[in-house]
């Protein structure tokens, strides 16, 4: 061709907007007829006459390949009627998007799912990837087309062709050789595809004021639905879901309108309305893009604002700000949610869900983030309480709401200054708030509960206090302000902290810099005093206008619980077994609080009994490896580190490897031999009663086994008719292998409680059933029968026993007769005076013994589920979802020790049992991973994913309040039942599950992914953490860019996260992170006010 005949190439088209504009109108050529151009022949012959047009080009043959992997571009340089400019691409495919982008290249190829299905992309009634035409398959006139969406809109109907021959099920985890006959199509393979001139998306509806705007307004250019024998091969499920939809919604709207007031009913309506708005995505696997975000979040917020116009109840307006606070963060910029939030905290000062979103706002700001000005508004929020406190009288009630809120402000406080490294003020704190309220002395109890800081002579003595630098709680030889006298300033001096100086060995600078801050912060974990040596850092030092702020006073005596509660959470430890419930159980499932991760230097890697090293210690060299646990004979079922379940003395006491324990053997963030110092001066003081004394045995006896059995001596001689402390002794005798001394200490202690008050002889139940357990555990039935057929009766049984001690059928029925009335009475007593918790132990025993006499896991089953019906009609919500916990997690365990000793039992019974405790309480570990035990035994269906994803994640428990109740209309698009262990549960199974049982490196991060998006777990540091070690682990420069990626990811996520920081120095430093972005990260720590020991 010569060069004056080439024509210039002409412009690729481009996106103007995402909403397509009105088609110009083709101005009629000079001597070219109207029928010439728009014969009835169509297309077909438009294309017939392009080599006629003219002689000075060549003619082209167009041809559309519809086996290509991208659309077919005629190759032509004008229309064939004219030689002017090029108006129009002719596109012989036909496809539907060019007119909605005004390009062939504004859908992707593997969007365009339709007829002739490839294997691997996501199915819809048999439709897969098409190029040809979507409104036919023969020849079509795209100005057909054309004239058809400039015209009033229309939905045409297109039958999906017949399925024929094999049909390849994306969904499906295998390609069928033959034919599946007589399957019904699954609700997926139904669709409804629109297009709209208006939108890039169009929904089945635009607002909630105007019910008819779907129908009226032209947003659907093509509807893909069904004939009559499709509609009768799925049910018709889209049609009927997108009409119920419809009526619900027209149903709550005549509610608003007929009750304005109801914000039970404006809640439920924005809910619907996200559902109507994600319809059409029900169906696809398409994302939604920001502007279809900030559109759905709009109309939400235009609800959020009517509804606050009409709604009084306080209960109301703080769930629609909320809400509404939630939608905004989505339109709204930083400076404009600020504002609003400080707003919304002043009109619910008492609402702790309000607080706790407001500080999760600010944490998590990750533009012009410093721990300075995020430590000030928290102190701030102290400050607002506490004036909100002395404005109320002493006596009223909702002085214990406010101070429940001053001491999670306070532990998330500490939580704050510890992750940012400042770990000496942290502990402080709490030293400051234990020694202030729990060691006053008495002259100072008489004073005002809720007089201001500072107007009070017990701060000024108390300053007095501190300033002495005499040991305080927690260190050695504390006597405590308590005792405290200006003679013991000459006597006692506090111990003195030295300071490790930091080894500067090594190549890589970066790499031997984060060995020597390791070392910095090992040696700083406890505040120093100013007569320490060496003084090079001046965080060591605590003063008391540090900690000023933490001097809260609770409203009474009974509140002094929630000071000891969160401090065993500061310190990552489980709650007591009577004191975690309501608030207390919400600490333990907040993203802020449960970093435990975070200090552990092992995460659990895919193979069982391994871990990842978090190798940056003193001689870490920054490779990931691969060691051995501590304990390689622990099962995989009690591997999962973050435990969520009802602590009792079966998980304080069990023997390693028997049953889930409450304590890890991981080292937490504060040293084990501090915390046993402040609990053992909290139970000589007399605080947390037996229920403290208890755990603390079980804590010495995890950190110091030498000397606890001496300390137990210790605490009976002084509570002599502590029955709940004598069955704490008899469990450590028998965890030591003491197995008579156990039995004899069960035996006096059931001897004496015959002398005891009605209130101290409850526990005497206890006793009766931790003898039993002792011999259960280790398989011995005939030895827990021969225990428990001594309840009720003075006689033993050795009488009516054989040489093996079994017993005859004669006695046998005498026995099962005793016990039943004697266990019902006294289960039915405890119901009747409120204790819950006895009355399932009472009810544990009668299963126990139809088990043990019937010799039949059925019996049990039918034992138990009789009991549990008795004991759920209790009218406390409270206790009775602590007892009815309780009770499942015990018939869980006698399910898993029956398995273990291998006596026969059908699987089925075990995934009954664990399916229904898992519907009633879906965040309980224990049950999760009984049942992810039990199904790793069979490898035919994937059963833990599923039940996960429809019970665990589903959005009816989502909506399910702390007493498991039902609150589809109350607490719709609230987090608060989104737990972060549930998390963390679903990526250690996906990790553990291995590449045979379906599981690879995309499944895991997917995992990973849907964690980190959900509202439970986006600022997690130990969920991003872990997530950059498993990226790491993987060796590869394609994995290690991964792991460079999710690290910058957790730097904007967690701001204030000393740890998070630190992966680039401990890991990155050696896996090609260059020396100019390791420097900038050491200035962002600096820019941001986190702690840094060692100049870089």
């Amino acid at each position: 061709m010569d060069q004056d005949d080439q024509k210039p190439s002409k412009p690729v088209p481009r996106f103007g907007s995402f909403r397509p504009h009105a088609l110009p109108t083709l101005s009629k050529p000079a001597g070219t007829s109207r029928t010439d151009r728009n014969s009835s022949s169509g297309l077909q012959d438009g294309l017939s006459k392009r080599h006629r047009h003219s002689s000075k080009r060549p003619s082209h043959r167009l041809k559309a390949r519809p086996d290509s992997g991208t659309s077919s571009k005629p190759e032509h340089d004008s229309v064939p009627w004219d030689d002017s400019p090029v108006l129009f691409d002719i596109d012989v495919n036909g496809d539907a998007r060019n007119i909605e982008y005004k390009s062939s290249y504004g859908s992707p190829a593997y969007r365009q799912s339709w007829h002739d299905r490839a294997l691997g992309l996501k199915s819809f009634g048999g439709s897969g990837v098409h190029r040809a035409s979507v409104v036919d398959r023969g020849k079509t006139s795209l100005s057909k087309q054309i004239r058809s969406d400039l015209r009033p809109t229309r939905t045409l109907q297109v039958s999906p062709r017949p399925s024929s021959g094999l049909r390849d099920d994306a969904g499906a985890d295998f390609v069928p050789l033959q034919p599946l006959k007589g399957r019904k199509r699954k609700l997926e393979d139904c669709t409804i595809i629109r297009s709209s001139p208006q939108s890039p998306r169009s929904r089945p509806h635009e607002s909630v004021d105007d019910a008819s705007d779907s129908a009226s307004a032209p947003d659907a250019i093509l509807e893909n639905a069904s004939d009559q024998s499709t509609l009768e091969d799925d049910g018709g499920h889209t049609p009927k879901l997108l009409e119920d939809l419809q009526r619900k919604r027209a149903a709550l709207s005549n509610r608003v309108d007929e009750a304005p007031s109801d914000w039970h009913a404006w809640m439920a309506l924005v809910e619907l309305q996200d559902d109507m708005d994600g319809f059409p995505d029900a169906f696809s696997d398409r994302p939604h893009t920001n502007a279809e975000r900030q559109s759905n979040a709009e109309i939400a917020l235009s609800m959020y604002s009517k509804a606050l116009k009409c709604v009084i109840d306080p209960e109301g307006r703080e769930r629609l700000h909320l809400g509404m606070m939630s939608k905004a963060s989505i339109v709204w910029e930083t400076r404009k949610m600020s504002l609003h939030w400080q707003t919304t905290v002043k009109q619910h000062p008492l609402s702790l869900r309000v607080w706790k979103e407001y500080l999760n706002f600010h944490q998590s700001l990750s533009s012009g983030f410093t721990v300075e000005e995020n430590k000030k508004r928290y102190i701030d929020c102290l400050h607002v309480m506490q004036d909100v406190r002395n404005d109320m009288e002493s006596s009223d009630a909702r002085q214990s709401a406010a101070y429940g809120i001053q001491i999670h402000v306070l532990l998330r406080l500490t939580l704050l200054l510890r992750e940012a490294g400042y770990t000496e003020v942290a502990i402080a704190s709490w030293q400051a708030l234990i020694e202030f309220e729990l060691n006053k002395p008495p002259q100072f109890k008489s004073l005002g509960r809720t007089a201001k800081p500072r107007d009070d002579d017990s701060i000024l003595a108390f300053e007095h206090f501190w300033d002495s630098e005499v040991p305080r709680i927690g260190e050695p030889n504390a006597k405590g302000w308590l005792n405290f006298d200006d003679a013991d300033l000459e006597e006692s001096q506090p111990p003195k902290f030295k300071g490790v100086v930091p080894s500067h060995s090594g190549t890589n600078v970066f790499r031997t810099w984060a060995d020597a801050e390791y070392q910095a912060y090992c040696s700083s974990k406890l505040p120093s005093r100013v007569i320490d040596e060496p003084l090079d850092d001046p965080y060591k030092t605590v003063l008391f206008s540090d900690v000023s702020h933490a001097l809260i006073e609770p409203p009474t005596d009974s509140d002094n619980h929630a000071i000891v509660a969160a401090f065993l959470c500061f310190c990552h430890l489980p709650p007591c077994p009577d004191n975690s419930k309501g608030q207390i159980q919400t600490w333990y499932e907040d993203q802020f609080i449960r970093n435990e991760i975070l200090y552990d230097r092992r995460v659990i890697s895919r193979s069982h009994g391994s871990v990842v090293a978090d190798s940056h210690g003193p001689q870490g060299n920054g490779s990931t490896t691969i060691v051995k646990t501590a304990d390689p004979s622990l099962p995989e079922v009690f591997a999962f580190p973050l435990g969520n379940y009802e602590i009792s003395s079966d998980t304080l006491f069990t023997p390693s490897g028997r049953w889930f324990s409450a304590f890890s053997s991981r080292t937490g963030p504060v040293p084990e031999d501090f915390i046993l110092r402040t609990l053992d001066r909290l139970v000589s003081r007399g605080i947390g009663g037996d229920s403290l004394a208890e755990y603390l045995l079980a804590f010495e006896e995890h950190v110091s086994p030498t000397t606890v059995r001496k300390s137990a001596k210790n605490l009976l001689k002084n509570r002599p008719s502590s029955l709940r402390l004598y069955d704490a002794y008899a469990l450590l005798e028998s965890r030591h292998g003491n197995t008579e001394a156990a039995n004899k200490v069960w035996d006096t202690a059931i001897k004496m409680s015959a002398k005891f008050e009605d209130s101290a002889r409850r526990d005497a139940i206890l006793l009766w059933r931790s003898r039993v357990w002792q011999h259960l555990s280790l398989g011995e039935t005939s030895k827990a029968l021969q225990q428990l057929s001594r309840y009720g009766s003075e006689n033993t049984v050795d009488a009516t026993s054989d040489a093996n001690g079994k017993l005859s059928d004669e006695a046998t029925t005498t026995v099962r007769l005793r016990l039943r009335n004697a266990l019902s009475a006294g289960r039915d007593h405890m119901l009747s005076i409120g204790s819950m918790t006895h009355a399932a132990l009472y009810a544990e025993l009668l299963f126990l013994s139809d088990y043990l006499l019937n010799a039949s896991i059925q019996a049990a089953h039918a034992s138990f589920a009789s009991n549990l019906e008795i004991l759920t009609q209790n009218k406390n919500p409270n206790t009775n979802r602590r007892a009815e916990a309780l009770f499942r997690q015990s018939f869980a365990r006698l399910l898993y020790t029956h398995t273990k000793h291998k006596r026969p039992i059908s699987p089925a019974t075990i995934r009954t049992f664990l399916t229904e405790s898992i519907a009633a309480f879906p965040h309980n570990t224990i049950f999760l991973s009984l049942h992810a035990w039990n199904e790793s035994r069979f490898r035919i269906d994937d059963r833990v994913r599923g039940i996960m994803r429809d019970v665990v994640f589903s959005n009816k428990n989502k909506n399910k309040n702390e007493n498991g109740n039902e609150t589809e209309n109350e607490t719709p698009n609230l987090p608060s039942s989104d737990h972060i262990t549930t998390h963390f549960f679903a990526i250690h199974t996906d990790i553990h599950r291995g590449p045979l049982q379906g599981s690879n490196r995309s499944a895991v991060r997917g995992t990973f992914e849907r964690a980190l998006a959900s509202t439970a777990a986006p600022h997690s540091a130990a969920l991003w953490k872990w997530y950059f070690l498993y990226e790491l682990e993987h060796n590869g420069d394609g994995n290690r860019r991964r792991a460079r990626e999710v690290y910058h990811r957790a730097v904007r996520a967690c701001p204030w996260a000393k740890g998070v920081y630190m992966l680039a120095f401990e890991y990155l430093s050696v896996a090609g992170m260059e020396e100019g972005e390791l420097r900038g990260v050491y200035e962002m720590m600096v820019e941001r006010e986190l702690r840094v020991h060692v100049a870089l």
